[in-house]
């Protein structure tokens, strides 16, 4: 199946005025930080985008209904804002004046009253029929505290059909104005599911919430650890199709599959490097595991990290200059980092590794935040025999718990823009009860942990793609 990024047919132009500054000019001063102990949500109020009197239909107020909905609930999702109900600015309405949505600045927006009702931030926005079925919106969201418009944009020729996709290009970049960080509403996830108890597990590609899942591999077999390569145009995972647990590489704009490693034994849970040129993975012989490495287009693969014990789950750091994996060289599993040197693009070369973990049973399945500093992973904690998900710096300090009496967690990744982890559960109504798997998120120092609604029986070992 042939999967493509939304098609956004509109002219985007930014609208400059007086009292208006950039986002990036701003970025400096209004930095939403989810690590700093202060931290906490920004009060935000979207109202009821407004309709241009020369555009009074109904459809028309359709299109400014949906748009308004979805900017909401993704602002909502970020667990960064906190949105206000209309009730709480009702009165404020009344005296809304037409100026305040079409305004390009400030305009007659009386700031001391939206600060009086506790808002921080305010997005307002007007809905403009063209000719035939195209919509210009007019949109800003502006800073109360400073009195500053943050974005600005136009988005002209909107079809009906891409209002929602206009609304997470907008909402990226509400997130970059208060986080100075690339937005999440682009991008892609990966992960396997099942759509019935009875079910083989498939590869399933969603969007950045879970939702619009589509399965990219079919049969009556398994299907396990999936991963985006860097870009986000390529996926790979592992498949039972020929018998054996053999690795493929899926190119997402083709739609097509092809087998990259089929040697007997394990070939599983591939990780690209950042530059795209090389996949590790696990790979076993006679029941050893090591880590290996293979083009992805193909040819033999190459022993990469090997040593007593097994040596599996690779997860390249950002940069390229690291890997973390997870050795069991010392008798239980623990979090290991190698230094890389790469002789060419496609051949890295171990340095010099390190132990990171020390605590815990059994720890597995690292991953890097985009920036590189800290590592989040599961470890197994024996004496209450639940999985838990853990977070540390890369060297292996200031070692935090994330979750904790909530069944299973397993497999962290964060977001495009490390404010988020995805990861898998088996919670039951958020209580410590063990059912069955289903994507959860939360904020990268643990709070807002809620469930993402795939629609599907089954859902686990997601991977977070690039924005796109």
């Amino acid at each position: 199946m042939k999967l493509s990024n939304l098609s956004l047919v509109v002219c985007i132009a930014s609208v400059l005025c007086a009292g208006m500054m950039s986002t990036g000019a701003l970025a400096a001063g209004i930095v939403v930080n989810i690590d700093n102990p202060q931290f906490r949500e920004v009060v935000a109020a979207i109202p009821d985008f407004s309709v241009a009197k020369s555009s009074d239909d109904r459809e028309t107020a359709a299109v400014a209904t949906e748009a308004n909905d979805e900017l909401q609930r993704l602002l909502n999702f970020t667990g960064i804002f906190k949105m206000i109900g209309q009730a709480a600015y009702k009165d404020l309405m009344v005296k809304a004046q037409p100026s305040w949505f079409s305004d390009q600045g400030i305009g007659s927006v009386n700031v001391p009253e939206w600060k009086t009702v506790g808002v921080e931030s305010l997005t307002l926005a007007e809905v403009t029929r063209e000719q035939g079925d195209f919509w210009t919106i007019l949109i800003r969201t502006i800073d109360i505290g400073r009195r500053e418009v943050l974005i600005g944009k136009k988005y002209s020729q909107v079809g009906r059909k891409q209002v929602v996709a206009v609304m997470r290009r907008y909402g990226d970049e509400v997130l970059k104005a208060y986080t100075s960080k690339s937005g999440i509403f682009n991008s892609k996830m990966v992960f396997i599911g099942r759509t019935s108890a009875s079910a083989s597990k498939q590869v399933f590609i969603s969007d950045f919430d879970g939702s619009n899942a589509v399965a990219i591999t079919r049969g009556n077999f398994p299907h396990l650890s999936p991963s985006f390569s860097a870009d986000g145009k390529y996926v790979t995972y592992t498949s039972y199709e020929a018998g054996n647990p053999d690795l493929y590489i899926y190119d997402v704009a083709a739609g097509t599959s092809r087998k990259l490693s089929g040697q007997k034994g394990i070939n599983s849970g591939g990780n690209f490097a950042p530059s795209g040129k090389v996949v590790a993975f696990t790979g076993s012989v006679n029941g050893d595991a090591d880590i290996y490495t293979i083009l992805p287009g193909g040819g033999t693969r190459k022993l990469f990290i090997t040593g007593s014990g097994l040596d599996v789950d690779p997860s390249f750091s950002p940069d390229g200059s690291k890997i973390a994996f997870v050795s069991g060289r010392f008798g239980n599993p623990h979090i290991f980092v190698a230094n890389l040197n790469w002789a060419s693009p496609t051949e890295p070369r171990v340095t010099g590794d390190q132990r990171l973990t020390y605590a815990g049973w059994f720890n597995a399945t690292p991953a890097w935040t985009p920036e590189g500093d800290r590592i989040a992973f599961a470890g197994y904690d024996k004496e209450i025999d639940r999985f838990d998900l853990f977070m540390m710096n890369s060297d292996g300090t200031k070692l935090e718990r994330l979750t904790l009496r909530t069944g299973d967690n397993e497999r962290p990744w964060f977001s495009p823009n490390g404010q988020n982890l995805v990861f898998m559960s088996n919670r039951t109504n958020g209580q410590n009860v063990k059912s069955v798997h289903q994507l959860f998120m939360m904020n990268r120092d643990g709070s807002n942990q809620r469930q993402l609604i795939t629609g599907l029986y089954e859902a686990q070992t997601p991977c977070w793609g690039p924005n796109l």
